[in-house]
């Protein structure tokens, strides 16, 4: 016969075993103002991490934009979010009023921190407060067919050569009455050529600036916003186009679905001076901690570390068709999907020369929006270059 005390420590460890089990896991709440696209993206994510980590749950709370998130972001509320992903360009404003949990004690913790390799492996620079998890970049895509009719062989590499395609653009080819050979559309989403343009010398900046006048007073260059951009390149009212990477996937379910009528080319955008490979000026979101709770900083920190990790870029990089935060996880999609693939194409320009302009320089993005405005607006050259360079 067992003893009693022998059946006490059995149910004493089934009741802990059961305790256990049952356990509620920590709820980890992450909000974001990404498109319904990339949303799903991000839940399936999160989903990937709760499977692997099923002592946390994660509630994603979704913002119809940066604005309506920021905003909130900064009202007090009695249970805000313990991660959020914002804009990189808010991280400063964040991080100066307090808002963003420094990160410094986790990264530098031996067993759940990011190693210098780690960190010298991430493509965009980290911030005291934020790391880098979605990243986007600025491109070039062309008609081949129609810059073979209009004599060129491949997408212009410099500025005299678009200077020339847009020369060449008095042809009105799909009779619209405009001439579109050229038509040069840029996309105004407060991120376009801020890069590129932190990058140049003021002399290369007052050829940028007479180049664009130029092609917008000749009516071969147009300005437009990113929707209107791309269906317009997609219709054949334009030749060459600058965009975000992301379009890429579009342009190849087009082109997968039959609809796409001529042939895609890409091209980096033209060097700056000195430069020996093409560079890929870039933005995007950042992941940030905000919870108060030291036990939700925690484990807001073990799914950061989780998602930046090379596997979790790798499948976040393929789902949102963004450029990954991890140059190992770019090899690998390379190698993945062919050395050949358009994708291919611009995760090598990322890994030879991504760029993005500092976060203290920020300023640019309202420069450029209001230089654009000036040049759309037939404004001197002069007028546009001092916008372009003032506090």
């Amino acid at each position: 016969m067992r003893s009693p005390l022998r059946w006490a420590w059995v149910m004493l460890l089934g009741i802990a075993a059961c305790t256990s089990v049952t356990k509620p896991p920590r709820l980890i709440v992450l909000w974001h103002a990404l498109d319904s696209e990339r949303g799903i993206a991000l839940a399936r994510l999160t989903e990937a991490y709760m499977a692997e980590h099923p002592d946390s749950a994660i509630y994603i709370e979704t913002f119809p934009g940066p604005r309506e998130l920021l905003n909130r972001l900064q009202q007090p509320s009695e249970r805000g979010p313990d991660l959020v992903l914002i804009p990189a360009e808010a991280v400063p404003e964040l991080w100066g009023s307090g808002r963003l949990i420094p990160l410094r004690r986790w990264l530098e913790d031996p067993q759940q921190g990011l190693s210098a390799e780690e960190r010298e492996d991430l493509l965009a620079p980290m911030t005291p407060g934020s790391i880098p998890f979605l990243r986007d970049g600025l491109i070039v895509y062309a008609d081949e067919d129609r810059l073979l009719e209009s004599g060129f062989e491949q997408p212009p590499v410099d500025w005299v050569g678009i200077r020339q395609v847009c020369l060449r653009g008095a042809l009105d080819l799909n009779g619209d009455g405009r001439p579109d050979t050229a038509g040069w559309i840029a996309p105004r989403d407060g991120h376009v050529l801020q890069s590129w343009l932190a990058r140049r010398s003021a002399v290369e900046r007052r050829e940028w600036v007479a180049d664009m006048a130029f092609m917008l007073r000749a009516g071969c260059g147009r300005l437009a916003e990113s929707r209107a951009a791309l269906r317009a390149f997609l219709e054949g009212e334009t030749v060459i186009l600058f965009g975000p990477t992301r379009w890429l996937s579009v342009l190849e379910q087009e082109t997968e679905a039959g609809r796409l009528k001529f042939r895609l080319a890409l091209a980096p955008l033209p060097t700056p001076s000195g430069q020996e490979g093409p560079i890929l000026p870039g933005w995007g979101w950042d992941l940030a901690i905000t919870a108060r709770d030291p036990g939700q900083q925690t484990a807001a920190w073990s799914f950061l570390r989780w998602a930046v990790g090379v596997e979790a870029q790798t499948r976040w990089a393929q789902d949102a068709r963004s450029l990954p935060i991890r140059r190992a996880a770019a090899v690998r999609l390379r190698q993945l999907a062919g050395a050949e693939a358009p994708w291919s194409i611009v995760l090598s320009w990322a890994l030879q020369g991504y760029f993005e302009e500092p976060l203290t320089g920020q300023g640019a993005l309202r420069r450029l929006e209001e230089a654009l405005d000036l040049l759309e607006g037939g404004a001197d050259i002069s007028a546009i270059l001092e916008r372009l360079q003032s506090p």
